[in-house]
């Protein structure tokens, strides 16, 4: 028998496994490279993952956004808030921030946060005056603005004069700016705060509040109206109601009576009173 036959196979068996070896070595150079290249992206976006959370806040100066400021400036707040403005993002103590603004008399709240990668967000709400009063410092006269929480946040100066009710009766030794009155008239600036908000123009027809304080604890208030020159004496409610029927009441008096007349009138029993100059009562 020949062998002829034999050779020929052998050799398209061989031509056969060296095609294989080629695809095999073609196949692992390609998963090799790919490999490769998988590798070199990882690297490249864990460099810009290290260079964004790490380089960037360290060395980009933080970009300070204030909002809610009415009368204070941006550069007033950045030196009350200890910003020179050279600050780099990542040194940024928001906790830290937050305190040394709310410390200040004429801001009621602060709110700090920082967005990466170099912003910060500074929110203020400034304190709004619904009364003001008065106070001897030195021999001087001084007025002082005080807020909804009692808080004096302004000594000196006013830009409400004249269109806030008046507060009398209150004792400072030394008044500053920061202070608080006495934690039982708190809710009377709280009410003021609720008047000044619903009904501001009702609350314009109260020229003074005058505080009265009782002999066991407590107070009446003596409320002198914008309108007319009777006093009138009530309790610590002071709500809408209270001032329209306040008003009402007077209104009717000044049709009956010669207002010159009459001394006060006293709504802080269930039955007003109207009390004469010449009489005890009426």
């Amino acid at each position: 028998m020949s062998d002829t036959p034999l050779y020929g196979f052998d050799k398209r068996v061989s031509y056969v496994e060296n095609n294989k070896k080629k695809a095999i070595k073609k196949d692992t150079f390609k998963s090799l490279l790919l490999k490769i290249i998988i590798i070199i992206l990882l690297l490249c976006l864990l460099a810009e993952a290290v260079f964004y959370l790490f380089i960037v806040p360290a060395v980009s100066v933080a970009q300070v956004n204030f909002s809610g400021n009415r009368e204070l400036t941006a550069i007033h707040l950045e030196k009350i808030a200890g910003l020179s403005g050279k600050e780099k993002w990542s040194q940024i103590n928001t906790l830290e921030i937050s305190k040394r603004l709310a410390a200040f008399p004429l801001i009621e709240e602060a709110r700090v946060s920082k967005r990466f990668p170099d912003k910060v967000f500074i929110e203020v709400k400034e304190r709004s005056p619904v009364a003001i009063s008065f106070a001897q410092v030195k021999g001087r006269t001084i007025v002082m603005e005080i807020d909804k929480t009692g808080t004096i946040f302004r000594i000196g100066s006013s830009m409400t004069a004249g269109k806030l009710p008046v507060i009398g009766g209150l004792e400072f030794e030394n008044p500053r700016a920061g202070m608080k009155v006495h934690r039982q008239l708190i809710p009377l600036f709280n009410k003021l705060s609720i008047l000044k908000e619903k009904n501001p123009a009702l609350l314009s027809e109260i020229s003074e509040l005058v505080i009265k304080q009782k002999k066991y604890g407590g107070y009446d208030l003596l409320i002198y109206p914008m309108s007319v020159s009777i006093k009138v004496c009530t309790d610590n409610i002071l709500n809408e109601d209270k001032l329209r029927y306040m008003m009402l009441l007077l209104d009717v008096m000044r049709k009956t009576y010669d207002e010159n007349r009459i001394l006060e009138l006293d709504i802080r029993g269930d039955t007003a009173v109207c009390r004469m100059r010449e009489e005890e009562h009426e």
